[in-house]
C-alpha cells in the first residue's frame, strides 16, 4: 500500500514539473520598446523584467505608480540591478507572481 502511495506521489511530481515547463516555453516575447511602454505611469500597466521574464506587478502596494525602492522603476529590466533590493530575485516567488512574457 505504501510503495502504491510513493509512485503515485511521484508520477503527480514529474507531471506538475513538466506542465511548469509547456506553460513557459508558451509565453510570448516581449520587446524592450513593448517593456518600457508599461511603465506604471497614465494608466499603463507596470511591468519589469528580470533574469529573462516579464512580471506584471501592477497590483503590487509597492510598485503603484511605477516607482520602486532606489530608483527602481517599471518597464525596465532589473536583472543587474535586483542586488540593490533587500528582498532579491526570489521576491516574485515570495508574492506569486507569475512570467506573463519572455525577455528580449
Amino acid at each position: 500500500m505504501k510503495k502504491g502511495f510513493k509512485i503515485l506521489s511521484l508520477s503527480g511530481l514529474v507531471c506538475f514539473s513538466s506542465l511548469g515547463f509547456a506553460a513557459e516555453a508558451a509565453l510570448p516575447h516581449m520587446t524592450a520598446a513593448q517593456l518600457k511602454a508599461n511603465d506604471g505611469k497614465n494608466g499603463h500597466k507596470a511591468y519589469v523584467a528580470l533574469n529573462g521574464k516579464v512580471y506584471d506587478v501592477s497590483k503590487v502596494d509597492e510598485w503603484k505608480g511605477g516607482q520602486h525602492y532606489k530608483g527602481m522603476v517599471a518597464g525596465t529590466d532589473l536583472s543587474s540591478n535586483i542586488h540593490l533590493s533587500p528582498h532579491g530575485p526570489g521576491i516574485v516567488n515570495d508574492l506569486n507572481l507569475k512570467p506573463i512574457a519572455v525577455y528580449p
